[in-house]
């Protein structure tokens, strides 16, 4: 056991850093300008890494007072720029105050990326507090109003999922995406050389290019258009 324990350590030249960091360099590479949130506890290392690591740049923190505005503002930015922001929340109380707003965006037929934190594994949970914030499968509240969600066991899982939320958010018709993360997860060492997924968005369906010319043309030389 003793030298199965010491073959599965890293060595010791091999530089690392939290999780929380790697996390943030997709977030990065998906061009997420903002995160948007009311302060939590459970994604608490993602925060730090925006703050620290990130330096509060791309995505920027937002800090909000309530769930529901936080996924507010996202439908509001997602309208005006075409694109999604971060929006990270608690699994069980900020899912469940973030619903109403999640809801209209799932109407609007808005992408909305939403990150919620949630300690997995019972072991880790560390108090009452942890308890009630916590849960087997927090996406089970929004998931009659999102497109897709997952829970990822790992940051290879977390990796993959993170990227394939956000096309599956972007391609038409779009709309809101869940992901859980765990708090855990975030405190974890890595290395610095971990791969980010190759990001694919679909191209949106569009009408035959010849039909549309023509159309334009009729408009063009209507003496009495009727629409």
């Amino acid at each position: 056991a003793g030298e199965a324990s010491q073959a599965c350590a890293p060595a010791e030249n091999v530089e690392l850093r939290p999780a929380s960091d790697f996390m943030v360099d997709i977030f990065k590479s998906l061009d997420m300008e903002y995160m948007f949130s009311m302060c939590a506890s459970s994604f608490m290392g993602i925060h730090e890494s925006v703050l620290n690591y990130a330096g509060n740049e791309r995505p920027q923190a937002i800090s909000c007072t309530h769930e529901e505005i936080s996924v507010a503002m996202a439908n509001g930015f997602a309208k005006i720029e075409g694109k999604p922001v971060l929006v990270c929340a608690h699994a069980t109380v900020g899912a469940q105050h973030a619903a109403m707003a999640v809801y209209d965006a799932w109407c609007d037929r808005v992408p909305i990326y939403l990150v919620l934190g949630n300690t997995q594994d019972a072991e880790h949970r560390d108090g009452g507090v942890y308890w009630v914030h916590s849960a087997q499968d927090p996406c089970a509240l929004l998931r009659d109003m999102t497109k897709w969600d997952d829970n990822p066991a790992s940051l290879g899982h977390f990796a993959e999922s993170a990227v394939r939320a956000y096309k599956i958010a972007m391609t038409p018709p779009m709309g809101p995406v869940a992901i859980v993360v765990d708090d855990v997860m975030q405190d974890e060492r890595v290395p610095l050389d971990l791969e980010i997924p190759k990001l694919s968005v679909p191209t949106p369906p569009a009408g035959d290019p010849g039909a549309v010319a023509e159309a334009a043309r009729l408009l063009v030389e209507a003496e009495h258009p009727v629409i």
